[in-house]
């Protein structure tokens, strides 16, 4: 319990100052709520400042927090270190979990409280709020793992905030039928059931591979040189002894030539990754 908890706790303290970010981004909509003459005249920030970092920083400050837990593994490169660690990876995915979803809805909550009075006007905003917030949650692990990168996940889940956008904006084109709002409610719930599905079934078979130096592709690993360069380079001590050892009946003279082989003055340069198996010294 106690490893646990450090976990978590460590997974939260990487997640703090994004999250503030985020949330003071969305704190210019709650304070115009609360002080709507101090926006409104401009003394703090102008009504068009605060609607942009409201849209900006929710559809895009919650993809970020929620694919930061494992985003952060890849940019540190610490991914092969947290899958070795003597720890269910079952554990590991539902850690992760839990601090998205703590990171995500508490910042939501910020912005919803700013977008209030919208809420109020139209009530299918809450469905599309709440819809882009539980499809980013949702697919944040399955598309980092994707991806590889914090931007590539970013980038990738970010796009499913548009969705639900394009639903509420165009709405003259889905008909006004239960059929339809059945046949929506269950493309959302199979999305998303299948994108947590994928993640953490990713998450339980990932293998973090790439060489000596990992994903880098500026850094060549120990697999770059093809397999027929690799053997053409390749040190061999039979080969070269009987290339350079004439058949003769007098020891001395042999053992002279079997020496300077064996020295490396006539062996090509190793630079294959079997080097110890090549037999010189």
């Amino acid at each position: 319990m106690r490893n646990k908890t450090t976990r978590i706790l460590k997974e939260a303290r990487s997640l703090f100052w994004p999250w503030c970010v985020v949330v003071f981004a969305g704190a210019p909509g709650a304070v115009e709520q609360l002080y709507p003459s101090l926006i409104g005249s401009g003394r703090l920030w102008g009504s068009n400042y605060v609607e942009a970092m409201s849209f900006l920083g929710f559809f895009l400050g919650i993809p970020l927090l929620a694919t930061l837990p494992l985003g952060n593994e890849f940019q540190y490169r610490t991914i092969p270190l947290l899958l070795s660690q003597p720890a269910d990876r079952r554990e590991i995915w539902a850690e992760k979990m839990i601090v998205t979803i703590v990171a995500c809805l508490s910042a939501a909550l910020v912005f919803c409280f700013g977008w209030r009075t919208e809420f109020r006007n139209d009530t299918q905003l809450w469905v599309t709020a709440g819809a882009s917030i539980i499809a980013m949650i949702a697919s944040a692990a399955a598309w980092t793992l994707l991806a590889r990168s914090t931007l590539g996940g970013l980038a990738l889940n970010a796009v499913n905030s548009f969705i639900p956008i394009f639903w509420a904006n165009r709405r003259d084109w889905i008909p006004e039928s239960v059929m339809s709002r059945f046949v929506g409610i269950f493309l959302f719930v199979s999305y998303t059931s299948v994108m947590v599905w994928l993640g953490r079934r990713m998450l339980l078979r990932f293998q973090a591979t790439g060489g000596m130096a990992g994903d880098d592709l500026l850094i060549a690993g120990s697999g770059a040189t093809p397999s027929v360069m690799g053997r053409w380079l390749r040190c061999r001590r039979k080969v070269l002894r009987d290339a350079f050892v004439a058949p003769d009946s007098a020891g001395a003279s042999q053992s002279t030539v079997v020496g300077q082989v064996n020295d490396g003055a006539a062996c090509r340069p190793c630079l294959c990754s079997s080097a110890p198996d090549c037999g010189v010294a």
